[in-house]
């Protein structure tokens, strides 16, 4: 467990890597379907992907663990603790 910040600040920063444009990507499809004016869809672009992006971050946060557990669990293999 010497190792313990440095690997929690590693899934934290791969988390957001993996958050950021998945984020960008739910943002700009919902602004096609629900038909953002050509005038401001940059400004509806950014508080779509701003409202999201911590909710979806803390969400995969909470949700990663229990997956990898999951996983483990289907598939009967040992967890490294």
């Amino acid at each position: 467990m010497a190792n313990s910040k440095k690997d929690r600040r590693y899934t934290m920063v791969n988390t957001l890597f993996v958050v950021l444009p998945t984020t960008l990507i739910m943002a700009v499809l919902s602004g096609f379907m629900k038909g953002w004016t050509v005038d401001n869809w940059t400004g509806e672009l950014l508080k779509s992907w701003l409202f999201s992006l911590p909710i979806v971050y803390a969400c995969v946060l909470f949700l990663l663990p229990l997956a990898s557990k999951l996983t483990n669990k289907i598939l009967e293999r040992k967890e490294n603790v």
